[in-house]
């Protein structure tokens, strides 16, 4: 598959709590903290990923995005993994080539988020 297929899929591809009730085992408490957490450092990330964005400091970015990748791939989103992980090299390479599919991919999983924990 193609990196531009990977990313018209991606932008169809929702987050699954699947592994998260598998880690539960129907321990609700336990996964509204999850999610809670979840929320919380997504948007601490998201908004320190904008900041390094926006100074141009693309190797920040870069460790941040590989931070948020490991995220994406707690919600089975294999696709927006794969899209976070060249966004990830591209980074390195100064290239903001996936910035756009990467935010999509981050709002939706904090979209997503706020619906599971009620």
């Amino acid at each position: 598959m193609s990196i531009n297929s990977t990313l018209q899929v991606s932008r169809m591809e929702s987050p699954s709590l699947t592994y998260l009730k598998e880690l539960s085992k129907g321990n609700v408490v336990f996964e509204r903290k999850i999610i809670k957490i979840m929320i919380d450092e997504l948007v601490e990330e998201n908004a320190f990923y904008e900041k390094a964005i926006q100074l141009k400091n693309y190797y920040w970015a870069s460790e941040i995005v590989h931070k948020m990748k490991h995220k994406i791939a707690f919600f089975q989103m294999d696709l927006a993994f794969s899209v976070a992980e060249e966004h990830e090299l591209s980074l390195l390479k100064e290239s903001l080539n996936y910035d756009k599919d990467f935010q999509e991919i981050i709002t939706k999983i904090l979209n997503f988020l706020p619906e599971c924990s009620e």
